[in-house]
């Protein structure tokens, strides 16, 4: 039976592995987007609506 130490360190590398994985499929998907705006002529001015907002600067 492991110990509750050895859950924690399997615990914190199972969150890093997710947050790869995460990361990776957000490249991805962007990757994809890009792709459909080009293939298709899509502009700003047609998905700003379905766009979530931008930071803010300043």
């Amino acid at each position: 039976m492991a110990t509750i130490a050895e859950l924690e360190q399997q615990k914190a590398e199972i969150e890093k592995q997710i947050e790869q994985a995460t990361k990776q499929q957000k490249q991805e998907d962007l990757k994809t987007v890009r792709q459909l705006c080009k293939r298709h002529g899509f502009t700003y001015n047609m998905l700003k609506n379905h766009l979530a907002e931008g930071r803010k600067r300043g």
